[in-house]
């Protein structure tokens, strides 16, 4: 039965991000085909612009949020666990008014974009936020998410293809992709309040959420890092070059993107797993060593996988365009996609030996600072090569950034501490 249990879990994460993956695979190239190359780099800039609030939102608790749920479960029962949900939403609610606003004003103030296209991506924001992907992980439950999301994706491709048909519908486009995220969100949200009873938000209290800003502040700190070279390309190259080569990378970054959240699943499928069997060791044998057995256990299936099937599917999306099935992908987004490619590899091994695997030893003050470390190099690189080789120094940088952490993670790990 447990089996079964899992296979439906695995089954249900793979649906998720499957449907993550292909919804920009699908949507995207055609955007770029519709809305011209003007049009579209707005699109994504706004949509750029929106994941850095985003990473506000989310804060620590994608990570965190999973280990707490778990304890609550197991130390508290429901009461606890309601309370240490509706203590995470209202964290997450009040950071992206926080955080929001003012980005929406210095964006109407500053920018050349309009102000209604990025307010629509706001939505997207609200919408991951209502999602809560953290909490059905944690009870290793996924079936009920993943419906919401297949249904909200699927309705909100079919209305790309029909509603959609030339620069002036940028802020249709919009509305549609990032409602798609809002109604899912929503979905789940009414779901998880039926679970938990509209009585039990009254749990959710000022003290308890600034002690969970206080306790994820390192991961967090080390997020935000992470937006400086896989989220800011796009802005760079905005700032640097010309909208023909913000379009191209953007296409590009989608697909690899695409390509990791496809492979993202089985870290998440293992990640309660490990932080359980973390959990039941004996003192004396929690150490960083043994945290690297056990995340090296969760993650090299993955990664094992990644060589077998990167190539395969690079190899697949050229032949799609050499035959014309693929709209919107010229010879240098194939180009960019094919040097981007290794960075899935290294992208989903930092997933799990980084935030995971660091917090675990107690090690987030390193995450922190590696990430930020490794986070301002390379945005400082990006800005220098993506100036002089457009797209391709931008890719160049993405790739870099990818190895360079996974080094550093896994240092930490290995190297021998100090006595005397």
């Amino acid at each position: 039965m447990r089996v079964n249990a899992n296979l439906i879990n695995g089954l249900s994460l793979v649906s998720i991000q499957g449907a993550n993956a292909l919804f920009p695979l699908l949507v995207f190239p055609f955007l770029l085909t519709v809305l011209g190359k003007d049009a579209f780099a707005e699109l994504v800039v706004a949509e750029a612009m929106a994941f850095y609030v985003l990473t506000v939102c989310l804060y620590s608790f994608d990570t965190s949020g999973v280990h707490s749920i778990i304890e609550a479960r197991k130390q508290g029962g429901a009461s606890a666990e309601a309370e240490c949900f509706f203590n995470i939403l209202g964290t997450r609610i009040a950071l992206f008014v926080v955080s929001a606003l003012p980005l929406a004003g210095a964006y109407h103030v500053f920018a050349d974009g309009s102000l209604t296209v990025l307010l629509a991506w706001l939505c997207f924001v609200l919408g991951m936020i209502l999602q809560c992907n953290y909490y059905f992980q944690a009870i290793e439950s996924n079936g009920l998410l993943a419906a919401f999301v297949l249904i909200s994706r699927f309705c909100a491709v079919l209305a790309i293809y029909f509603f959609v048909d030339g620069a002036e519908d940028i802020l249709l486009a919009s509305m549609i992709l990032a409602g798609s995220f809002l109604a899912s969100g929503i979905a789940a949200f009414i779901f998880l309040l039926c679970r938990f009873g509209v009585g039990s938000m009254r749990s959710a209290s000022a003290k308890a959420i600034i002690s969970l800003l206080g306790e994820g502040r390192h991961l967090f700190f080390g997020n935000i890092s992470v937006v400086l070279f896989r989220g800011a390309n796009v802005l760079i190259l905005t700032g640097v070059s010309n909208t023909a080569a913000v379009s191209t990378y953007a296409v590009a970054e989608k697909v690899v993107k695409s390509i990791q959240a496809l492979a993202r699943p089985l870290n998440q499928l293992f990640m309660p797993k490990a932080v359980k069997a973390w959990s039941l060791l004996a003192l004396e044998h929690k150490t960083n060593l043994q945290a690297f057995d056990l995340i090296w256990k969760s993650t090299r299936i993955q990664i094992c996988l990644m060589f077998f099937v990167l190539p395969i599917g690079v190899l697949a999306i050229y032949t799609s365009h050499i035959l014309g099935f693929l709209p919107g992908f010229s010879d240098e987004v194939i180009i960019l996609i094919a040097l981007m490619a290794p960075a899935v590899i290294f992208g989903v091994a930092n997933a799990m030996f980084g935030a995971v695997g660091l917090t675990l030893i107690g090690a987030q003050s390193y995450f922190a600072t590696t990430v930020f470390a490794v986070g301002t190099s390379i945005f400082l690189f990006s800005l220098t090569v993506s100036y002089f080789f457009d797209a391709f120094g931008a890719a160049l940088a993405f790739v870099l950034a990818e190895i360079l952490l996974l080094i550093s993670f896994v240092w930490k790990y290995l190297r021998k501490p100090k006595h005397g």
